[in-house]
């Protein structure tokens, strides 16, 4: 039986891989429509998840109000947030539409939530002196590029329409050293991504039999 439940799942997953790689390398009608099938289905049960974990939210927070404790107001504000949002947004509200479009939840978004992603933001300023007093007290060549290159980079952001040269400098660390780096790294999440998915195909990753 023990065996039954590992293989079952493992044999479904390599079937339903195979099936969307054909139809996404391959034009046949009837895996096509198997393939589109599956994917609806996919999003279906990726719907009742985040509502699953919607009232996961529900649960714990609401556990820990009514326990109390130095963090409940933290709880009853998300949880009073939460509703709030779900209340103006899931309803259409006159000739208005609902969802993330709607004014009230766009306001909410403009007014409370940019604001505070914004103060967020500002706090990496110390993180940014912190990290540059940490490459000062190293001391090695390394070191002394990374934060001349940061240097550059924030004296050129600053600069912006006082020192061109500045400016050009900064554009360029940017786009080409920069660039180059961002492009290694997702070059390699794209490389990891497909190893992932040949062992899922190949039934040596089994998340779904956990």
């Amino acid at each position: 039986m023990a065996a039954l439940k590992r293989v079952v799942p493992t044999a479904i997953a390599i079937a339903v891989g195979l099936l969307v790689l054909v139809a996404v390398f391959g034009s046949i009608p009837l895996v096509d429509a198997v393939a589109v099938y599956l994917i609806d289905a996919a999003v279906i049960v990726a719907a009742f998840a985040f509502f699953l974990g919607l009232l996961n939210v529900l649960r714990v927070h609401g556990r820990k109000i009514r326990e109390g404790g130095a963090n409940s107001l933290y709880s009853f504000v998300l949880l009073v947030a939460l509703l709030v949002v779900l209340a103006l947004g899931l309803p259409p509200l006159g000739n208005q539409p609902s969802g993330p479009s709607q004014p009230a939840v766009q306001w909410i978004f403009q007014n409370i939530q940019l604001p505070v992603q914004a103060a967020l933001s500002a706090l990496l300023v110390f993180l940014m002196i912190t990290a540059g007093y940490r490459l000062v007290s190293h001391r090695n060549l390394e070191s002394a590029v990374m934060l001349l290159v940061a240097l550059l980079v924030l004296v050129g952001q600053v600069a912006a329409g006082l020192v061109p040269v500045l400016v050009d400098v900064k554009d360029w660390i940017l786009d080409v050293p920069t660039m180059a780096g961002v492009r290694g790294i997702l070059l390699g999440v794209a490389l990891g991504a497909v190893l992932t998915g040949i062992r899922l195909l190949l039934g040596v990753e089994r998340p779904y039999s956990d």
